[in-house]
Parts: structure tokens; C-alpha cells; sequence
């Protein structure tokens, strides 16, 4: 920790020292790599929200008609995992959920592209090819009342696919998703590079934060990991408790326009558990 903070300014090293390793819940290396991630954003307050990253994301929402959501997560359970698997499409399954408090008879889906927008385009065109996936999705369609998308991109002080290894299974996750002000986006990257480590601070597990290149445009999306809804309530209320916590709160509150918060559970297929 002592060589990644040599050399900065005064202030950053006292902010990045208070996160221990016991707080954050995985190993020292991966401490390590989260926290140079930190440094690089936070060193740089002109930069935009995060350099570009050949990955990008794509997450799914698929509102169902009442009554189907069972009919719908069977087929999903036989197809899905054999659409990860296939090592021709670069497209992989990171995580599925329904919503357990929030729109009600909804499914989400969290896939990643490693080949970045190239991988999405040759996936989109295998899988129209595929005739199993294609007559899949038809009949998934009729189960279904609207299914929206958005094309996402990973804040530089985020790493999700490392976050989803520390994740132990059992527990309850939660999407935050807030839509800011056209032009704000950059300023909530700057304040939420400093508030990750507060939150981290009391406790909290950071699983992955994204923001939207496609679809509804300036949608941001934070995903957090509890043990239940009381460990929730705990672990919210101490980061209150945490300097600085509360100017990150009052600066980046202006930004938004409207936000939601969904409580989620993994599906029996999902990879993130």
C-alpha cells in the first residue's frame, strides 16, 4: 500500500488509507489493483468518467406478463448457458436476476463483450444464424409484456468482473440506476471515484458501476452486494458515519434527474450467485 501512495498528494493518501483489506473482503493483490485503479481516476479530475475499455456490457430488461415468469426462466435455464458456453460467440452471461422488490415479473440479464463493439456485432450476427436461439427468442417473446436494452461502458474505478469473484452466494443484490443531467457525467465519475472508498470504508460491497453508451443515453448503474435486507440497512446507515461521505452525497444529488433502486435475486443459471 506504502509504494502505491508514494509520490501523491497528502489528502489522496489519507483517503485511500483508510480502506483495509478485511473491510473490502478479498485478497491484498486485488486491494492493490482496485486502489491504483482509484489513483489513476483520482489524480486526473479532467479526465471524462473512465478511459475507454475495449470491453463493454449490455444489460437486459424483460418485463413478463403476469403469471409467466416461470414458463420464461425454464427456457431460459436450457438456453442461456449454452449461448455462453459456445466459444465462437465472444458474448458471455455474467449474471442473471429477477426482480424480487421493484417492477414486479421482471428478468435482467448482465452480458459482457470482450472484443468490445466488434464482439457485439459479430454476436448479434452468429446468433441470428442460430436457429435454436432464433426460434428461443420467439417464443420468449409471447411471454413478455416489453423488453428494453442499453449498451454500457465500465467506470475506470470499477472492475466488475473482479468484484463479482468476491461475491459469496446466498446473498441478495441491489441495482441502483439513475438517469443524470445531459452534461453531468463526468462530475459523478469525479465525486463516485472518492465515495466507492468511503462506502467500502463501512463495510459495503461494490460490485460493478457502468454507464450507458446506447439505449437511454447519460443511465448510470451501480450494483451492490448484501447478505439480507437488514445487513443492507446496517452497512447504508455507517456509511453515514464516514467523513466526506456526506459532501459526495450532496454534490452528486443535483446530478440526477430521476433514480430507481431494484432488489434482486440470481436466477439458477446465473454465473454471479
Amino acid at each position: 500500500m506504502a509504494s502505491l501512495l508514494a509520490g501523491i498528494s497528502r489528502p489522496t493518501a489519507r483517503l485511500l488509507r483508510c480502506c483495509s483489506v478485511r473491510s473490502f473482503g478479498c485478497s491484498t493483490a486485488d486491494r492493490k489493483n482496485f486502489v491504483s485503479r482509484i489513483l489513476d481516476r483520482y489524480e486526473s479530475p479532467t479526465e471524462d468518467a473512465g478511459p475507454p475499455r475495449e470491453t463493454v456490457y449490455e444489460l437486459q430488461f424483460h418485463t413478463l406478463r403476469p403469471g409467466q415468469i416461470e414458463n420464461y426462466l425454464h427456457a431460459a435455464e436450457e438456453e442461456l448457458p449454452r449461448i455462453t458456453e459456445d466459444e465462437r460467440i465472444p458474448r458471455h452471461l455474467l449474471a442473471s436476476w429477477t426482480v424480487d422488490i421493484g417492477a414486479q415479473d421482471t428478468a435482467i440479464h448482465l452480458w459482457s463483450y470482450p472484443t468490445g463493439y466488434q464482439g457485439v456485432h459479430e454476436a448479434k450476427a452468429l446468433l441470428g444464424q442460430d436457429q435454436r436461439y432464433v426460434a428461443y427468442i420467439r417464443r420468449q417473446a409471447e411471454l413478455m409484456h416489453k423488453r428494453r436494452n442499453q449498451v454500457l461502458v465500465e467506470f475506470s474505478f470499477w472492475n466488475s468482473e473482479d468484484m463479482m469473484k468476491t461475491c459469496e452466494p446466498g446473498g441478495i443484490f441491489e441495482l441502483r440506476s439513475y438517469q443524470l443531467k445531459p452534461g453531468t457525467l463526468m462530475d459523478w465519475g469525479q465525486e463516485w471515484s472518492r465515495g466507492i472508498v468511503k462506502r467500502m470504508d463501512a463495510q459495503d460491497k461494490p460490485v460493478g458501476g457502468w454507464y450507458s453508451q446506447i439505449g437511454d443515453l447519460y443511465m448510470v448503474h451501480h450494483l451492490w452486494s448484501y447478505q439480507d435486507l437488514q445487513k443492507r440497512k446496517e452497512v447504508r446507515e455507517s456509511a453515514w458515519a464516514q467523513p466526506g461521505w456526506e459532501e459526495v452525497v450532496a454534490r452528486t444529488v443535483p446530478l440526477i434527474r430521476w433514480m430507481e433502486s431494484s432488489i434482486l435475486r440470481p436466477t439458477t443459471y446465473s454465473p454471479l450467485k
